[in-house]
């Protein structure tokens, strides 16, 4: 069933708003990775800031497609290096980050070794249940596409 793409959106938005930490699943070749991070958004895109020396980094590196996970909603996307915290691009991060992490950025971010990275999302998926019933809406974001599909298992 097609869906009206800026209230799923919007729905969605304001479900990211109260979860500041996601799961990041990364992989290269047959190694796929799984962790807590502490994250930020700015309209559906996706932003946090690693060291270069851990595993994540080096998998986005050759390979950007990564996944975000947070409670039931599910995101597919690709990631971009964007460099060091304190480059002049990346000062929204830095406001967002301090005002929802702020330990942390005060702890990692002035490090030589940070960099940002921003997920863009291709797909989302919002599992939902309405009268008993699984539901799935999915957000198309290349295509600004949003429709809903009953789980129905066999």
């Amino acid at each position: 069933m097609k869906m009206n793409y800026e209230s799923l959106k919007q729905e969605i938005s304001d479900l990211l708003d109260q979860n500041p930490y996601f799961v990041l699943a990364t992989s290269y070749q047959d190694h796929v990775t799984a962790r807590i991070m502490s994250c930020v958004h700015k309209e559906l895109f996706f932003y946090f800031q690693t060291d270069i020396e851990m595993l994540k980094y080096s998998q986005i590196e050759k390979n950007p497609k990564v996944a975000l996970c947070i409670k039931n909603i599910q995101i597919e996307g690709k990631a971009t290096l964007m460099g060091h915290p304190s480059k002049d691009e990346n000062e929204f991060f830095c406001q967002l980050f301090k005002r929802q992490h702020p330990q942390s950025f005060d702890f990692y971010s002035h490090l030589k070794n940070e960099r940002v990275i921003e997920v863009a999302p291709e797909k989302i998926t919002l599992w939902k249940y309405i009268d008993n019933k699984s539901y799935r809406d999915y957000l198309l974001v290349d295509r600004k596409e949003a429709y809903r599909e009953l789980y129905d298992p066999k």
